[in-house]
């Protein structure tokens, strides 16, 4: 990497045969990763209208919405500068473009943590929950080229306008893990999801410690396994379709169905990051396109309520920490779902209280040159 010794990986480089070979163990989740499966459980997508604009749709699950989020809009021009990994001072960067994000206190060195951001040249994030993501270590030198990577989506939207952009600037800092207290201690367990006004996604996670990158011709992105056993599962459900089949003789039989839904009994039942994963393939491959904006964030308002998750519908049972022999019952729910409007500059958020969703814009933030926060619930 540029300017520090941390790898980077991209599925784009030429794959000749080179000399070294990694042997993997398996390895069980440890202890600490057991302990700590607090579910955090959210899914992207992404789809076009007939005019080839992009809107990317996202839910956020957690099992509290106690921890306040914030839209917080940046100005162009708004100052960034996290800890390193010894608490001191990390890369500065400055704002290239105006940016709206939905910010949660998750992070202890980065309490405007962005779970989800676009910024006014439309290049759109999610962060979501993935284990086994701890970076190697970055050596101390890079300490002021370093940003922890809790705020790998902020900087990105900070300083690309698009996704080829952002793939050539990758490599010039030095990211770090921290542990994460909100989570039972894990390191930066997340992965990212980024979309831009031409359509390009990618998913930028960590492999065996090392940032990779993969393109994204899926458009979706949920949560664990790594990404590309997520395309590997799709090979499952290659007679994928939409087209309803009502009627069909079948040896000495005619069947006929008493309804219409046929065509999604192919798709996992489960809401688990696997499942979710291929049916956010099969709504956004098959959501209704129309010709404005306005119609297709309806449409795309649609598509994420199959992955509005009700309170109580799943429940666990946790430890209390020091009190082994007590337990508390954990129930994960959707706290909010954004759609967004990459060529418009706009986002529209629905937290889990609310029943419409309420639109931001920049156009609405154009004369501010401070940063604005409005909490959301």
């Amino acid at each position: 990497m540029k300017n520090s010794d941390q790898k980077f990986n991209s599925t784009k480089e030429d794959s000749s045969p080179v000399s070294q070979v990694n042997f993997v163990d398996y390895t069980p989740y440890s202890e600490q990763e057991i302990q700590s499966n607090i579910p955090f459980a959210c899914t992207s997508l992404m789809v076009t209208d007939k005019n080839q604009n992009v809107y990317h749709g996202r839910t956020m699950e957690f099992t509290t919405d106690q921890i306040v989020t914030n839209l917080t809009y940046y100005p162009k021009g708004q100052t960034f500068q996290h800890p390193a990994p010894d608490n001191s001072l990390g890369l500065k960067y400055t704002a290239k473009y105006p940016m709206m994000a939905l910010t949660v206190p998750v992070s202890s060195v980065d309490p405007m943590g962005a779970m989800q951001g676009v910024n006014q040249e439309g290049l759109s994030f999610s962060l979501n929950m993935m284990t086994n993501s701890d970076l190697k270590e970055v050596d101390p030198s890079q300490y002021p080229n370093s940003v922890p990577f809790t705020s790998f989506g902020e900087w990105a939207i900070a300083n690309f306008a698009n996704i080829d952009e952002l793939k050539q600037g990758i490599g010039t800092v030095s990211f770090w893990s921290e542990s994460i207290a909100l989570i039972g201690g894990l390191k930066s367990p997340f992965h990212f999801a980024f979309y831009d006004k031409t359509g390009h996604s990618v998913v930028v996670e960590v492999a065996a410690g090392v940032l990779t990158v993969y393109d994204n011709p899926s458009g979706v992105m949920t949560n664990g396994p790594a990404f590309p056993w997520h395309l590997t599962n799709l090979n499952n459900y290659a007679n994928m379709n939409n087209l309803e089949v009502n009627a069909k003789k079948i040896g000495k039989l005619t069947l006929m169905q008493p309804d219409s839904g046929a065509a999604t009994s192919i798709l996992p039942t489960s809401s688990t990051s696997v499942g979710r994963f291929v049916k956010g393939f099969y709504f956004s491959t098959f959501a209704n396109v129309v010709d404005t904006p306005e119609k297709q964030i309806v449409e795309l308002a649609h598509v994420m309520n199959n992955f509005d998750r009700p309170k109580n519908i799943c429940t666990t049972q946790v430890a209390v920490p020091g009190n082994e022999a007590k337990t508390v019952t954990l129930t994960e729910f959707t706290i909010w779902t954004v759609l967004t409007d990459l060529s418009q500059g706009a986002l529209y958020i629905r937290a889990y209280a609310d029943m419409n969703y309420t639109k931001y814009t920049f156009e609405q933030y154009a004369q501010s040159t401070q940063m604005v926060n409005v909490p959301l619930y």
